[in-house]
């Protein structure tokens, strides 16, 4: 079917074409959902990005450690130094990855609180227009 009487077919109204009166109506009954779905869609991309971004961020400063870590253990004279290096470099590590995970609970809970919001929103929009329609 080409766009010309794909045009045809829309411009000749419901009561010619019952299966465009079908799908008007699935439309209408969907909309809201669509419409949510749509901007939890936004939001949800706009999270994993800033999410990408933080992990490689952080990957990066740990590989930086890591690798000064490496000179600081090369340099150690006695077994106590080099003890008391590789405790250094645990504990900033441990903090870090601690530090990270937290970051990421409140991203995951900001996702979750948001995802409520917009369906809780969507929703209430649904109950508005029934309201009105009964």
């Amino acid at each position: 079917m080409n766009a010309n009487a794909s045009r045809s077919l829309a411009d000749q109204g419901s009561d010619k074409n019952p299966g465009l009166a079908s799908f008007e109506a699935w439309m209408s009954i969907n909309r809201p959902m669509l419409a949510a779905m749509t901007e939890l869609n936004g939001r949800f991309l706009e999270q994993v990005s800033r999410a990408n971004n933080e992990w490689l961020g952080f990957v990066n400063r740990r590989l930086n450690e890591d690798m000064a870590a490496s000179q600081r253990f090369m340099e150690c004279k006695t077994v106590q130094d080099l003890f008391a290096a590789y405790s250094e470099f645990f504990q900033r590590a441990q903090q870090q990855y601690q530090a990270e995970f937290q970051y990421f609970a409140r991203l995951n809970q900001k996702l979750a609180d948001e995802t409520a919001s917009v369906i809780k929103s969507h929703m209430d929009e649904v109950e508005a227009e029934t309201d009105v329609r009964h």
